[in-house]
């Protein structure tokens, strides 16, 4: 028996509609505009009558383009071979589109009844991804044209080009280098060996990037080559040891071991590699000596960037810490928290470690970090957690950092990330929500949690204990005032209508060390009251 909850609605000549109890959807062939628009807009589902006449099949192609941009999942009645949809060898419509025969329309309601709430938001989703990436505009019609011709004869696209790193220094002036004391020398516990810098290796797609396209996620530009990936497939458990010039560190040269061998090696299924440390700074030079004075004897340090925000160059007699590996000094054209996501050039591993000048991280919860990273390449990792609460008042979403046992945000003041999002963040990611960040000065940790969860559909991984970082003798932050946690709550919604939906999930997982501790204020409970 049909639900009475459910309305179809058929259009089939200009003027004339009427509605029956049927499919929660509603369908429209013609009519003005405006109103189609507004059916659809209301819809779960389009009912599009396929027609193999070329003059029907325009009009077919105009009805479907608009299912897709107002999220309705359109419904191709008379199945995949009926009709050849524009760009189909760029595009796997069969995520987005449900492709029904003639033959089946009597079960036309029990068949788009049996798709669940999560599958019907997905192919939603992805249908309006579909439109906004190869239909949305004049200009993105003709790159879909262009990478079509592109891919059949076999040409690569266009790379992106990573941001030039001038120096925040003329070129007659030589910063003043002061020895640092290598804190973690005396150490009991080996964390890994201090090496030459090692590069990842780029662009390794070069001339088979048609074929690593079917590994690009949904919502990533692809027009365009990447240097890196974080979702290039793993090599067997074999390669490590029967020839593989890759450069694995297997743990006791594969027979395993403990602390000691565990820390003389990174093990996994990856080969070795570093990575690079990006700290963003504005007029807190003695905070960022600081920082960057810990950083002395880091294992799997390729080097350090620091994005200098203050459009006043660094005193000349300001001294800085000499730590044994590069540190890249780069002159920003304006104080925007943007320039903290831009993929400079002088970045020459996948890893980023990002950090604020103030968070106080020891070497070994950063090597932690890194080798958690390491398998879970396409995640932020870190180690403030927060979370994305509602408002059932309000109806409106607010950003919480208290304690809680979920977490859908990792901070980026200090986290793993994939120098792939930095190319997302600053080339593919809306432009309002960049705006939106230099407007508040704030909440640039926020858009790139939306981005990475919108792209993986997965949440971060936080890892230890920490929640929070106090930095003994650092000016006031930014983020005690009060008008901060007003702007994240504005951001958080802003960021939620652009994108249509929310992207952020939440995760009872956190990634600790064997025998970890957890120390929590005397006025909260744990998770699990005695683990």
């Amino acid at each position: 028996m049909l639900s009475r909850t459910d309305t179809f609605h058929f259009e089939f000549s200009c003027g004339a509609a009427e509605k029956f109890p049927g499919l929660g959807g509603e369908w429209s062939l013609c009519g003005s505009a405006e109103t189609r628009s507004d059916i659809l807009r209301r819809s779960t589902f389009a009912l599009i009558l396929v027609s193999n006449s070329p003059n029907r099949s325009s009009l077919t192609l105009t009805r479907f383009s608009e299912a897709l941009k107002m999220g309705a999942v359109p419904i191709l009645l008379g199945g995949y071979d009926r009709i050849e949809l524009p760009f189909a060898e760029l595009v796997d419509y069969r995520s987005a589109v449900i492709f029904l025969s003639l033959a089946r329309i009597t079960e036309l309601h029990f068949y788009v009844r049996s798709f669940s709430d999560a599958d019907i938001l997905e192919m939603r989703r992805r249908g309006r991804v579909i439109y906004e990436t190869y239909f949305a505009t004049m200009h993105r019609i003709v790159e879909s044209t262009l990478a079509l011709v592109r891919t059949r004869l076999g040409i690569p696209a266009r790379p992106f080009n990573d941001e030039p790193s001038p120096s925040a220094f003329n070129g007659t002036f030589t910063p003043i280098l002061e020895p640092v004391v290598d804190v973690m020398a005396d150490a009991e516990e080996m964390l890994g060996p201090v090496e030459p810098p090692l590069d990842s290796i780029s662009f390794r797609s070069n001339f088979t990037s048609d074929w690593g396209t079917s590994r690009a996620p949904l919502g990533a530009d692809p027009f365009r080559l990447y240097p890196y990936s974080p979702f290039e497939p793993v090599l067997s458990a074999d390669a490590k040891f029967i020839g593989s010039a890759y450069g694995f560190r297997p743990i006791g040269d594969g027979s395993g071991g403990a602390g000691k061998e565990f820390g003389e090696a990174l093990g996994g299924n990856y080969p070795r590699e570093q990575f690079t440390v990006v700290i963003l700074t504005y007029e807190r030079e003695a905070v960022l000596i600081n920082a960057i004075s810990r950083l002395k004897g880091l294992p799997h340090l390729n080097k350090v960037v620091v994005v200098w925000n203050t459009q006043r160059p660094p005193a000349s007699d300001l001294r800085w810490p000499d730590i044994g590996v590069e540190v890249n000094v780069i002159r920003t054209t304006k104080n925007s928290l943007n320039n903290r996501f831009l993929p400079y050039d002088t970045i020459k591993t996948e890893a980023i470690l990002s950090i604020d000048e103030d968070a106080h991280l020891r070497h070994d919860e950063i090597m932690f970090g890194f080798r958690v990273w390491r398998e879970a390449r396409d995640r932020i990792v870190g180690f403030p957690g927060r979370f994305n609460a509602w408002d059932l008042k309000g109806n409106y979403w607010l950003y919480n950092s208290n304690y809680s046992c979920e977490l859908s945000l990792v901070l980026t003041g200090a986290a793993f990330f994939h120098k792939y999002y930095m190319y997302l963040y600053s080339y593919v990611m809306p432009q309002p929500i960049r705006d939106k960040v230099d407007e508040y000065m704030n909440c640039e940790d926020l858009a790139m949690n939306f981005l990475v969860a919108h792209i993986t559909r997965k949440p971060p991984i936080k890892v230890t204990s920490r929640w929070t970082f106090r930095c003994p003798g650092c000016p006031s932050a930014l983020s005690v005032e009060e008008s901060h946690f007003s702007e994240r709550h504005k951001c958080m919604n802003f960021f939620v209508r652009m994108y249509g939906y929310m992207p952020l999930l939440n995760t009872q997982f956190r990634a600790d060390s064997v025998l970890f501790k957890t120390r929590i204020p005397h006025d909260k409970q744990k998770c699990f009251k005695f683990i």
